[in-house]
């Protein structure tokens, strides 16, 4: 049930639709960029095409640039992922297909007469938080130092925002105003609601005695045989490093004031609003919608009606030139012509029928240069910076490119080198299990794993624009199994313990044939023969399971799966013992008690069905670009992408 609820997440159509602009998180990561949906050169490179779709190549090159982006951004969001899982679960090819998805929509577009003006994409890159100033405006300083870190040129980005946009223009219209029925939603929102009710019995390993006969050297060294690989340190990696840090660099009164001059506009008096707005595709339907708000209903209570959350609705500010790009002259003109809290007519722009709703109007007079100093000096001071500390990373970047190695790049930057204990992945030293790594430690090692074994340095981000590392793996230990002389107490203790579990279990499998005959779980407990935890009573709901932060005890996911009645036995975490489980009986209520939980069923469903529809669209129109996929080059990529630990090539 949870997984059928969380399966749009999966779907980069319906992300796309609801408001999760890629673009916003192209600059946040470290090497993060638009890992799907275009970006990046048309170059062949080396390694041939990796596919063909209509007139347009993949090289193995690109490709290459795309899976990595890819990876990396995963690792982002889960930094568990390593390099071989993802190509294990099929990410080369999950790449691929979705760059080819996003090209082909493009291409689509443009022959059937879909396009955009330059003025839409500048428009659209202004209001990407990270190009705005302090000064809450779009910064070209700024904007030309955050690129050249991402080694990315303007009219790379300029391309990527306008498949963007031309997608969203595209995809909208078909699945604006879709609606699930309340009745289709209310017997899964019943579902969410039904109390589960039962009983556990917890058999601990611990309530039950060890042999009381010690194990001689042959039991130890035999336990220790059979169970090496519980007693083998896994790999371990020495990490040389230097830390990169910027250097505070001020401006000059001369750049002060050109900044000021350069700017005026923006510290001219200027007016911006605060607009909600329902595009649908339909304009009785439109209509229609005017007339419930006409007649009383609240906007956002309108909205509602017609599929839409608070945060679908929500523009936040804008000046009147950013809502003409987002919609039309026409619905910019009216907005901008309505008073405080007023909405407008239906209004007709590329996307739809809008209807319009002014929040709030932000009006500010014009600043002196004496006002806004201290803003423009720290804003240019960090964009000077950020551009100096970005022109010294590529520098490193491009003596490592010409093979220089770590020690020479160290002493060319006049940095100081330090270097890390033996470590595992998860930033361990069993050397001395007492000594904990810090937060930059912690930041090398996912890299490190990452990286292969060769030695060659690679480029770390610590902090965002604050502080960097330059590392290497400077040392290699294979995993290892520990001396048996060395941890013999440990050995016994396992065997102790493992002599505990097997009785436990014993126990366990017992108590279950009388759990099953009928005695109550309270009453095995008892006569047990051992003395165990009192038996707890069990009662769930899945609506208040699916808001835990965190993944649910197996034990709980298994009590979902029951039926009334059923009796099963379950291993408890850590091979610390055994729970016996009992489901008594299902509760319903009704699922109206519980505010808004069939609208957001319904919005659950409402976002399914959005992914569906685009992704059947987006199926279709590859259909059309006659798609091939050169299987010996993408086995090939998946090679060359794990010899390179996912680095670059």
């Amino acid at each position: 049930m949870f997984a059928f609820f969380r399966r749009m997440t999966k779907s980069w159509f319906a992300m796309l639709i609801f408001g999760i602009v890629i673009l916003a998180f192209i600059f946040t990561g470290v090497f993060g960029g638009f890992s799907r949906f275009g970006g990046g050169t048309e170059n062949s490179g080396e390694g041939g095409s990796i596919a063909t779709f209509g007139r347009k190549k993949l090289s193995a090159a690109e490709a290459y640039d795309y899976v990595r982006r890819d990876y990396l951004s995963m690792r982002q969001q889960n930094p568990s992922i390593d390099v071989a899982t993802f190509v294990a679960t099929g990410g080369i090819l999950r790449s691929v297909n979705g760059y080819i998805a996003a090209k082909a929509m493009s291409f689509w577009a443009e022959k059937n007469g879909v396009g955009i003006s330059r003025r839409m994409v500048d428009g659209e890159i202004a209001s990407i938080p990270v190009f705005i100033g302090v000064n809450g405006k779009f910064d070209q300083k700024l904007f030309d130092a955050v690129l050249a870190q991402q080694h990315m040129r303007p009219e790379q980005l300029r391309a990527d925002v306008a498949e963007d946009i031309v997608r969203r223009q595209v995809l909208l219209p078909l699945v604006s105003g879709l609606k699930t029925p309340a009745a289709m939603a209310a017997p899964f929102a019943r579902m969410l609601v039904q109390r589960h009710e039962g009983m556990v019995l917890a058999i601990p390993a611990s309530a039950l005695p060890p042999s009381d006969k010690m194990p001689d050297d042959k039991a130890v060294s035999d336990f220790y045989k059979s169970n090496i690989d519980r007693y083998t340190l896994p790999e371990r990696r020495v990490i040389r490093y230097a830390l990169l840090q910027p250097e505070n660099i001020l401006p000059s009164e001369s750049q002060i004031s050109t900044y000021f001059r350069e700017h005026a506009a923006e510290y001219g008096a200027s007016e911006k609003r605060i607009l909600s707005q329902i595009i649908l595709p339909d304009k009785a339907a439109a209509e229609a919608l005017l007339a419930k708000i006409h007649g009383g209903m609240n906007f956002v209570a309108a909205a509602k009606t017609a599929g839409f959350s608070p945060e679908d609705i929500h523009l936040g500010a804008l000046s009147k030139e950013q809502y003409t790009e987002r919609a039309s002259a026409e619905a910019a003109n009216a907005a901008f012509g309505l008073a405080e809290g007023a909405v407008s007519n239906v209004l007709r722009s590329p996307l739809g029928w809008h209807i319009v709703h002014v929040d709030s109007i932000q009006r500010k007079p014009a600043s002196t240069l004496d006002q806004v100093r201290g803003d423009i000096t720290r804003q240019l001071s960090e964009t000077l910076t950020a551009k100096q500390l970005a022109s010294r990373i590529n520098h490193i970047q491009d003596n490592i490119s010409n093979g220089n190695g770590f020690s020479d790049i160290v002493h060319k930057e006049k940095l100081e080198a330090a270097q890390t204990p033996a470590l595992t992945k998860a930033a361990v030293d069993p050397e001395h299990p007492d000594w904990q790594p810090d937060s930059t430690v912690k930041s090398l090692v996912g890299p490190a794993f990452d990286n292969g074994s060769n030695n060659e340095p690679f480029v770390v981000t610590i902090m965002q624009d604050k502080l960097y590392a330059i590392a290497t793996v400077d040392h290699v230990t294979a995993p290892t199994p520990q001396p048996l002389n060395r941890i013999k107490d440990r050995v016994i203790a396992d065997i102790r313990h493992s002599e505990m579990a097997e009785k436990s279990h014993n126990l366990a499998e017992e108590l279950l044939k009388k759990a099953k005959s009928g005695m109550p779980l309270p009453e095995l407990a008892a006569q047990a023969g051992v003395k165990l935890p009192p038996a707890t009573p069990l009662a769930f709901r899945q609506i208040d399971l699916s808001r835990f932060q965190q993944s649910l005890p197996p034990a709980i996911i298994r009590f979902f799966e029951m039926k009334p009645g059923e009796v099963r036995l379950v291993a408890a975490p850590d091979e610390s013992g055994w729970m016996l489980l009992k489901m008594d009986r299902l509760v319903s209520s009704d699922p109206e008690k519980e505010q808004g939980l069939i609208t957001a069923v319904q919005n659950q469903f409402q976002n399914m069905m959005t992914g569906d529809i685009a992704e059947q669209f987006s199926s279709a129109v590859m259909q059309q670009s006659s798609v091939s996929i050169n299987q010996t080059a993408l086995m090939q990529l998946e090679k060359r992408f794990l010899n390179n630990g996912g680095g670059a090539q």
